[in-house]
């Protein structure tokens, strides 16, 4: 084990974060950063990779579990050893931290002995931190398109642990689902369901084939299956919902939805999962109506936008260009941000409020090729009028 890795301790509450600090002092440790909470830890690995992660379960903004699940999602970044301290002690917060890629999971409040172990079994390496590192390599091949490299990849893997076929064979759905062979995903999903029928995962997963197939009653049968084995995981409701809107449930969906926030008020990535529910679905004036005063203020800038958009392209620019400006009022050197604003000022004919914003952008990014050309058709339109203006005069 090498004591010389920098640890990222993320805990809300400083003096428990601390307290973890002082153990791993005592354990040899001395390197370490230090992040209250999932956002700001994501912040603080741009660009650099910690070597162990210590995460508390429950933090505002975003909770260790959204964190996890960030972290492994990243087919870019390398294996990073994810433990879990926590409180909770429920057989179904295990379960879900597994299904992440969590490493190991620790119950405060934590002795010097118990981290110790953790410890040891983490840097020992096993299936866990294989698996991991495996996955990262299938979502490179999986981008890559060398679809049959990353399905023998997996079979190989499989012959090393039989004993964990069903989280293989899992991975292995996933990338046929990767390639849209939903027919071939359903057909190995529904063996590993006939052998464990409590596979809340599985079920899960049969619900996003049947979703992405358009299969909506039988999708919403597949997710509340995954509901009844886990009903405290918010992933579940969330999904719930979403397809509910598609059925144009719209009472189911925001009762789903509603389950969703309670079962975890601190979580900022559920508002943002609701709310592009929604909007992709150009369901902006439901969501507005159904949660806007409840969790607007708690979207991030991209959220903000993609709703902005959806406003500009129904025609309804004034509240488009509201929206703009929210978001600007958190990222005011966004270039994306700024270009759309921009086109909303277009459609009004706001050339001067559009010119302002585009070489705002430009200024943060001097290759925006979107905001030049846009600059030169407003250019040629104030022409244009100015043309038109002095014959006219002459007339």
């Amino acid at each position: 084990m090498d004591k010389n890795i920098t640890v990222l301790v993320v805990e809300d509450i400083l003096s428990a974060r601390e307290t973890v600090v002082n153990l791993l002092r005592a354990l040899g440790f001395s390197n370490f950063q230090e992040a209250e909470n999932g956002e700001a830890a994501l912040a603080q690995m741009n660009g650099s990779s910690p070597g162990l992660i210590i995460s508390d379960w429950n933090m505002p903004k975003m909770n260790g579990l959204s964190l996890l699940r960030a972290v492994r999602s990243r087919p870019d970044y390398p294996y990073v050893p994810f433990i879990f301290l926590t409180s909770k002690s429920e057989v179904e917060d295990v379960a879900l931290a597994s299904d992440g890629g969590a490493s190991a999971y620790l119950v405060k409040p934590v002795t010097i002995k118990a981290l110790s172990e953790a410890l040891n079994t983490v840097f020992d390496g096993g299936f866990e931190q294989d698996f991991e590192l495996l996955k990262v390599e299938i979502q490179t091949l999986c981008h890559a398109k060398e679809q049959a490299k990353a399905l023998d990849l997996l079979r190989r893997f499989e012959l090393l642990y039989p004993g964990q076929a069903q989280r293989i064979a899992l991975e292995h759905v996933r990338v046929l689902m990767q390639f849209s062979e939903f027919s071939k995903a359903e057909e190995i999903l529904c063996d590993i369901l006939a052998s464990n029928s409590l596979f809340a995962r599985g079920w899960e997963t049969m619900a996003k084939i049947q979703s992405w197939q358009a299969k909506w009653d039988q999708a919403l049968k597949a997710v509340d299956k995954a509901v009844s084995i886990s009903p405290n995981n918010t992933e579940y409701y969330i999904l719930r919902g979403s397809i509910n809107l598609h059925r144009e449930n719209l009472h189911e969906a925001r009762k789903n939805f509603m389950t969703a926030l309670n079962i975890d008020r601190k979580n900022d990535q559920i508002k943002q999962d609701i709310w592009n529910a929604y909007v992709d679905l150009d369901m902006v004036d439901e969501v507005q109506r159904d949660f806007g005063s409840y969790i607007f203020s708690s979207l991030t800038c991209d959220t903000l936008n993609n709703m902005a958009v959806a406003y500009r392209r129904k025609g309804e620019l004034s509240r488009a260009i509201e929206i703009y400006r929210a978001a600007l009022a958190k990222e005011p050197d966004n270039p994306k941000i700024l270009f759309n604003a921009a086109v909303a000022y277009v459609n009004r004919k706001q050339y001067g409020k559009a010119k302002s914003l585009l070489v705002h952008a430009l200024g943060n990014d001097p290759d925006f090729e979107k905001a030049k050309a846009l600059l030169k058709q407003i250019a040629a339109q104030e022409h244009k009028h100015d043309d038109g203006e002095k014959s006219g005069d002459k007339a």
